[in-house]
């Protein structure tokens, strides 16, 4: 399941910088032991909360809020086992933590649509009316510029995160290097279709694989939403996970003492 709550180490909390809207919080999300698929900063309009009753007006109040999807969480599973189950995945994962961005609530949804649900490799979109009443609402900004960052570029982003084209589980969905652009490529083109239904007509949303061309879209402005595809260093949650256990140690002697 995607969450959108999570806690972090207060050291790399405070080593953490934000980028744009980015929280340290957010930001640590991947380097986690056991991270989510994706975590979104905050949702507008409902007091931040991603499991109440449905969204409520006004949405998109920040249209810089950021969110993270970690490329390393989507493993082989018996239900996500082909590249194109993959490129599904990691899709419906973006265009459910933007969702969040723009106003959405997991209680939009239903199981069978993108803000409820497992994927499990199937390609889902925004199918139900609360969804597309949020979407389309004329309260949401006339344009909504999106940066998908693959590159790990976003400022801010810890030194640990790599970008999606070496993300070491892509091998095993059998995508070597000289598939990784069209891969990127077919990831973008299903977040697109999902913002560009037949419902559409409130918002125009526009997505770039550049800051640069985000930037110009949004008026040379940082006027835009951000998120960034990345994958941690080899070993990184293995570190993390010997430190929270060296943590659980000294806070049992303290306790024994």
């Amino acid at each position: 399941m995607i969450r959108t709550g999570i806690g972090c180490l207060f050291a790399l909390c405070v080593a953490a910088t934000p980028a744009f809207g980015l929280t340290a919080l957010t930001n640590n999300e991947c380097a986690s032991a056991s991270p989510a698929l994706g975590i979104a900063d905050k949702i507008d309009g409902t007091g931040g909360g991603a499991l109440g009753v449905g969204s409520g007006a006004p949405y998109n109040l920040d249209a810089t809020d950021d969110a993270i999807v970690c490329a390393n969480a989507h493993i082989v599973t018996a239900s996500v086992n082909t590249a194109a189950k993959f490129i599904n995945e990691v899709a419906n994962t973006i265009s459910h933590e933007l969702g969040h961005i723009l106003g959405l609530e997991h209680a939009d949804g239903t199981t069978l649509s993108l803000m409820n649900g497992s994927y499990n490799g199937t390609d889902k979109s925004f199918s139900t009316a609360a969804e597309q009443a949020v979407l389309n609402d004329a309260s949401q900004s006339a344009l909504q510029v999106v940066w998908l960052d693959f590159d790990a570029l976003q400022p801010g982003l810890l030194s640990t995160y790599l970008p999606f084209s070496q993300s070491p589980v892509l091998a095993a969905f059998g995508i070597g290097p000289a598939q990784v652009a069209a891969t990127i490529a077919a990831i973008v083109a299903n977040v697109q279709a999902d913002y560009a239904g037949p419902w559409t007509g409130g918002a125009t949303y526009q997505f770039y694989t550049t800051s640069a061309d985000a930037q110009t879209a949004a008026g040379n402005t940082a006027n835009y939403s951000t998120v960034s595809i990345v994958a941690p260093e080899p070993g990184t949650a293995l570190l993390l996970a010997l430190g929270l256990g060296a943590l659980s140690i000294q806070r049992w002697q303290r306790r024994r003492d």
